[in-house]
């Protein structure tokens, strides 16, 4: 790129830097809360990652950044046993990007990606879950830390907490977010261009830091929560556990590779759906594997930063074009601007954005996260999907969100095994030695005839997951018809394969029904592996082709 260049994409591109920079401060700060790390840590880390997908990811659009998906997972792992697991965080970042570089060199990325993209939105909906109920403390005042309200892991015991201290809420507090909340709401949708959350934070945090404490009344700071907020683009990313013995070893390994790979997973899947995104929306076209490798690549610096993982953000993404990016410019100048503007002011003037307001901000976004016309679609097209996504939603404020993205997968695998495992082979249907139809072979059995020529061909891989159902339809075959199997299009038979036709040819040669093999080509190994073939060669019952068993038979 010439200079030229550079000084063209700086100037088309600076208002969309400047933008997602606005917008991403106050959403940095609000999204901590929810994630059990410090504001600083979600800033940094922003500014870290998309400098580093600016020189190696592949589109020119991806915002990263600490996802919303991602903050869940998170602040699971940190209030995970030991109070200082939170400074974990960046070692989680570290090993992801480590997993991400190995699925990456293995080219594997397809088969990640190969997961239902329901799977991925329906994680979203319970990060929805998560990140509402979880601001229910905050926008409540039921977040001092004068109460001593003990903060748990598990989403139903934090509004157990909620509940038992109902006496202690904050009417001040609960009005300031209720009020701000419909604000955010109400701009949304009548001024969807309008950066509400960029003005709701400035004015109210120019209201705590220019109006005395005693004309207004008390609402928790961010300052009350962290009150040692100090800049810095480093901190060190290894830090010290009381750790009692080789139990508690384990636990940490065994804690952090789990989280890692589902960060990894999570990661990966949103940051291609991220891309695809941005390719419908500008037509330009992506490359995937360099996309993971920026991906594995941003997550190990900012690990090694002292920082958290990071994927690309569909909305920011999206905020990006809209805002008039066209360049991987627009990110590199995102961190540029989120670096000046913190450098600036994080220190005495963000630590006085009120906890209600953050909820608010919370709220928000969480709602912004559900797909309304996914789940019509789900409900018109799969009523089964739609109801797993319902009821795998309501249990994750019982369990761990995370643990239902395998759960979730793992059904819909099921389900499409079952389909698969239920398809009929086809058949062709010769009747007086003219041909009738094509239907399926369980449709043919209702309908079979006496003396009838049946033609059925199997897919291009013969294997226990299709062979069974179509042995116990074969089985249902008359006495006296002639069945010719065309093994055309079979690449390949697996062991069950081989036993299952060499079953089929028994029994239907038993039940004095006359097969026949079509397109057992020799060069086709697969095919001199069943012990009838031999029995039928002698009996000449193997042709070449489909057409030339039903010439024959003709005759």
């Amino acid at each position: 790129m010439n200079t030229t260049e550079i000084i063209s994409n700086l100037k088309s591109n600076w208002k969309a830097g400047l933008t997602v920079a606005m917008i991403n401060i106050p959403l940095s700060i609000s999204l901590a809360v929810a994630s059990g790390a410090t504001p600083l840590q979600w800033i940094i880390t922003a500014i870290w990652s998309w400098i580093i997908a600016a020189f190696f990811a592949s589109s020119n659009y991806n915002v990263f950044w600490v996802a919303w998906a991602l903050s869940s997972i998170l602040l699971t792992f940190a209030l995970s046993h030991w109070d200082n697991w939170a400074m974990l965080l960046p070692i989680i970042a570290i090993v992801s990007g480590f997993i991400i570089l190995a699925i990456y060199f293995l080219k594997i990325t397809k088969y990640i990606t190969l997961l239902p993209s329901t799977v991925l939105h329906w994680f979203l909906i319970s990060v929805w879950v998560t990140i509402a109920l979880g601001q229910i403390s905050g926008a409540l005042g039921l977040n001092n830390p004068a109460l001593w309200i003990h903060q748990h892991e598990e989403i139903y015991m934090n509004l157990y907490e909620i509940f038992k201290h109902i006496s202690s809420i904050d009417l001040t507090s609960f009005l300031v977010f209720a009020i701000w909340f419909i604000f955010l709401i109400f701009t949304k949708k009548r001024f969807p261009n309008f950066p509400a959350v960029i003005i709701l934070t400035i004015i109210w945090i120019s209201v705590w830091l220019w109006v005395n404490n005693w004309i207004l009344p008390k609402i928790l700071l961010l300052s009350d929560k962290f009150p040692a907020l100090s800049f810095s683009l480093f901190q060190f990313p290894f830090p010290s556990l009381w750790i009692n013995n080789i139990k508690d070893i384990v636990e940490i390994i065994k804690w952090v590779f789990k989280t890692s790979l589902v960060v990894a997973i999570i990661a990966i899947l949103e940051t291609i759906i991220s891309a695809r995104i941005a390719e419908k929306m500008t037509k330009q076209k992506f490359r995937k594997n360099k996309e993971v490798l920026g991906l594995a690549l941003s997550n190990i610096w900012t690990g090694l930063l002292g920082w958290l993982p990071v994927t690309a953000v569909f909305i920011r993404t999206a905020l990006n074009i809209k805002s008039g990016g066209t360049h991987k410019t627009a990110g590199f100048l995102t961190s540029v601007f989120t670096l000046i503007i913190s450098a600036l002011l994080f220190n005495g003037f963000f630590k006085f954005l009120p906890f209600p307001i953050i909820a608010a901000i919370l709220m928000n976004i969480a709602i912004g996260l559900i797909d309304i016309s996914l789940l019509k679609k789900l409900y018109n097209l799969e009523k089964t999907a739609f109801a797993i996504t319902l009821i795998t939603t309501f249990l994750s404020v019982f369990w761990e969100p995370t643990y239902w993205i395998l759960i979730w997968t793992t059904i819909t695998l099921f389900i499409y095994i079952k389909k698969i495992t239920n398809l009929d082979a086809n058949v062709s249907v010769f009747r007086k030695w003219e041909f009738t139809q094509k239907i399926s072979l369980h449709s043919y059995l209702k309908d079979q005839k006496k003396w009838d020529l049946i033609l059925m061909k199997f897919s291009t891989w013969l294997n226990y997951l299709n062979i069974e159902h179509n042995i116990s339809e074969i089985r249902h075959l008359n006495q006296d018809q002639k069945l010719i199997i065309s093994l055309a299009h079979i690449s390949n038979i697996d062991v069950d394969g081989i036993e299952a036709l060499d079953e089929i040819v028994e029994t239907l040669e038993n039940n004095w029904v006359d097969v026949y093999l079509a397109g057992a080509r020799e060069d086709k190994k697969c095919i001199s592996k069943l012990h009838c073939h031999k029995d039928l060669e002698l009996k000449w019952k193997i042709f070449k082709s489909s057409s030339e068993a039903l010439e024959k038979l003709k005759r």
